[in-house]
């Protein structure tokens, strides 16, 4: 089996870390998982030190204080890269992604070089109803139709990068510190002329707490799809 690193950024997951990291520990004990916490004020760093006791495979990153999705996931993949991990897993620890979904991951890096999850594709689904299905569905549509990229989902978190993409993004200058970061991520992976899968998952809404993704994102990721609509126009996509 390939040495993976599992990241997930979390912020105020006291409630749902525990239930999380012994998901993952029970798919593959194996597995390596990367906290790194943004200084959580419900003591979501206290809980995952305390559960280090418990899984040798468990690694922990404290910030400094609320500094985004996107920034945690470079962390991650700056990890990865120095600890000579073979591909890098990311999901929510809020339990919205199911774990279960890992080894399907793992098993489509064979033919693949990123993979994304997506509730989009036939056998996908979301639990989403009402105005925020339709936001998200318009969300990733317009994606696909100003980046010319042939997916269905752009901006869900739950993802495996082999890597060549990590060396790839580690190389890039990337700036969004916030949600905008997924698609971000993806477009710089597809443009380098890697090769980019979907597989079907099941998302669900939060299993406890509440959403963190602030209303003012929106608005940022909007307008960071439109200088990646100017940059697909500018930079070709590579073939490799």
């Amino acid at each position: 089996m390939k040495k993976i690193l599992v990241c997930s950024p979390t912020y105020n997951e006291s409630e749902n870390i525990k239930i999380f990291c012994k998901k993952i520990f029970n798919i593959n004990k194996n597995l390596n998982l990367l906290i790194i916490d943004d200084n959580s004020p419900d003591k979501t760093y206290e809980i995952v030190k305390n559960l280090k006791k418990k899984y040798k495979n468990l690694h922990l990153i404290k910030r400094k204080g609320k500094l985004g999705l996107g920034s945690a996931i470079r962390e991650g993949i700056t990890y990865a890269l120095k600890k000579k991990y073979d591909a890098l897993i990311t999901l929510d620890a809020d339990l919205s992604h199911d774990p279960k979904e890992i080894p399907n991951l793992i098993k489509n890096l064979k033919s693949n070089d990123f993979i994304i999850g997506s509730r989009y594709i036939n056998g996908g689904s979301s639990d989403y109803v009402g105005y925020r299905d339709l936001i998200s569905r318009l969300a990733n549509k317009l994606c696909r139709l100003m980046l010319n990229m042939p997916f269905s989902e752009f901006t869900t978190s739950l993802r495996i990068y082999n890597h060549k993409c990590l060396k790839i993004l580690n190389e890039t200058n990337l700036k969004s510190d916030g949600y905008s970061s997924q698609i971000e991520f993806f477009f710089y992976v597809y443009k380098a002329g890697l090769k980019c899968a979907e597989i079907p998952i099941d998302f669900k809404h939060r299993f406890m707490g509440d959403s963190k993704i602030p209303r003012l994102q929106a608005f940022y990721s909007f307008l960071k799809l439109v200088e990646l609509f100017i940059k697909n126009i500018i930079i070709p996509k590579k073939n490799l």
